[in-house]
């Protein structure tokens, strides 16, 4: 995700100089315009895809019957990879189907039509949203804030994590299509629940910043990375980041691409442990270009001029910055799922808000949860 997309187009172009057989393409390519483009400019005569497929198999039949927003575009995440290095088999953050095609790729209507609630509109919540109403189910979802996407309309502030901002207008658009209902600014309640009084209830409300008990954490000079696309202007060019794992990785990265000078404090002894296999060599290829790394630090206090922290030695040292973007994790919204735990007949827990995870697991979550309803399951 860090190359342009068409990262290969000028190899082409060149090659097309010297031969006179037909030239081909590829490389993080997944929009229909710019494909359309580099054909209609003679930059290459046939364009080539790869994970944009895996991610949207029909993509060219939607693109020929000018269904491009349908079209669900490649994260360039390389889940698809690190599946492949693990287990020998493919998987797609965003395609559920991709590596089961055996149990049948056709969603089927539900032998008894169901109400469904969908609590939460992230990822999870509107790709469960979208299989139940595809299989028939009349289906409501409620998010308590005025915008879709949950922890995804963080990834608006990052260039190169636009196609993860973009994926909640597409999951939104074909929930919308397929009927389902959104209402927006509105909280799932247990008085909600009742008053709906659905079949089945799906709980997709995500999860919160972990921000602990640290002196000053809460000053005007930090930033939670959730928030950072909307506070933005608040952060000074003399940026640390408080937290080493993706977020706080990529988050540093995108600072240094801007021009900041950037500090990663993280406590262990690694970054990213939470990335998948492919991407973190990667990303830890970018942090080397853009960021000065503090491994094995403890944060004790964040003050105006930086974090004081405490270093493996028992040391305690200041690590400069005049901004600070807290990225220390996040934890499920608990006590909104308990709240709602037992009030509809058939009750499913999704996403972060089961446990902290990845894109990946809340839409496949939801998707089956999805599929088990009016199953007896």
């Amino acid at each position: 995700m860090f190359k342009d997309h068409g990262c290969n187009v000028y190899l082409a172009a060149e090659i097309k100089k010297h031969v006179k057989i037909p030239v081909a393409t590829i490389g993080g390519l997944n929009d229909p315009a710019q494909m359309e483009e580099i054909i209609a400019s003679g930059k290459a005569d046939i364009v080539y895809m790869a994970r944009a497929l895996l991610a949207a198999p029909f993509l060219p039949n939607k693109v020929m019957s000018n269904r491009g927003e349908e079209i669900v575009r490649c994260l360039r995440c390389f889940t698809c990879m690190a599946e492949r290095a693990a287990t020998a088999t493919r998987r797609c953050t965003v395609n559920p189907l991709i590596g089961r095609e055996m149990e049948g790729d056709t969603i089927y209507p539900a032998p008894e039509k169901k109400k469904v609630l969908v609590a939460g509109g992230g990822p999870g919540g509107l790709y469960a949203a979208y299989t139940a109403a595809r299989r028939g189910h009349q289906v409501i979802l409620c998010e308590k804030d005025g915008e879709l996407g949950g922890i995804l309309k963080s990834e608006q502030a990052l260039p190169f994590k636009q196609e993860m901002y973009q994926l909640t207008g597409t999951y939104a658009n074909l929930a919308r299509k397929a009927g389902v209902e959104i209402r927006l600014n509105t909280a799932v309640t247990p008085e909600l629940v009742e008053a709906v009084a659905p079949d089945a209830l799906i709980i997709a409300v995500g999860s919160a910043p972990l921000v602990p008990p640290i002196p000053g954490l809460d000053g005007d000079n930090v930033v939670i990375v959730n928030n950072y696309y909307k506070e933005k202007d608040k952060v000074t060019d003399d940026v640390v980041v408080f937290g080493g794992g993706l977020a706080g990785c990529e988050c540093a990265i995108h600072l240094g691409q801007e021009g900041k000078r950037v500090h990663l404090v993280e406590m262990r002894a690694t970054l990213a442990p939470d990335a998948n296999v492919r991407h973190r060599p990667l990303l830890l290829k970018e942090i080397e270009k853009f960021v000065t790394v503090h491994t094995g630090y403890k944060g004790l206090e964040v003050r105006p001029d930086g974090i004081l922290c405490e270093n493996q030695a028992g040391e305690q040292v200041l690590v400069p910055g005049t901004s600070v973007i807290c990225a220390l994790g996040q934890r499920s919204r608990t006590a909104d799922v308990e709240a709602l735990r037992g009030t509809a007949p058939f009750v499913r827990i999704i996403g972060d808000a089961a446990k902290v995870s990845t894109i990946t697991n809340a839409v496949y979550w939801g998707y089956h949860a999805a599929l088990d309803i009016g199953t007896g399951i």
